[in-house]
């Protein structure tokens, strides 16, 4: 019997040892790494998102736009699109957002950029140059590639 209670002394000492704590300061185990988000859930919500803005439903095409950034969508022209939207809809903060996003990203449309009408009041904006700027220096490295195409 004395062994007995030995061994199940010794069995409740291991688990208590290895039981693990929600102590912050010991912290137990390895901590789980955060999961990256689905690159293809991301296309098809910025897929959706061009359906939408093609179908002129350009609220529900932001909140989409917003979605697939989140998940890590960042095509070009779909964040210029959310820009316009964005700015038709009087967000010119929201509109310099996501028209950084594009220029950073490798938008190099810059007759669009600087012929969109919904885009007229955010050209005054003080980050306007340094967004135009950055557009038509995309577009200047993609001209020799363009030429070199044709």
């Amino acid at each position: 019997m004395r062994r007995l209670l030995t061994v199940l002394a010794v069995l409740h000492l291991t688990a208590c040892a290895t039981t693990h704590t929600n102590d912050p300061s010991n912290p137990s185990g390895p901590v789980p790494r955060p999961v990256p988000p689905d690159a293809s859930e991301a296309r098809r919500l910025g897929a959706d998102a061009d359906k939408l803005l093609e179908d002129g439903r350009y609220e529900d095409a932001l909140f989409l736009y917003r979605k697939a950034w989140a998940d890590g969508f960042r095509h070009p022209d779909a964040l210029y699109y959310a820009g316009v939207i964005a700015a038709r809809a009087g967000s010119q903060d929201e509109a310099i957002i996501w028209l950084e996003r594009a220029a950073d990203q490798g938008f190099a449309a810059t007759t669009s950029l600087t012929t969109e009408p919904s885009l007229e009041s955010v050209r005054q904006h003080t980050s306007w140059a340094r967004i135009a700027e950055k557009v038509a220096a995309n577009a200047r490295k993609d001209a020799p590639a363009a030429a070199t195409q044709n």
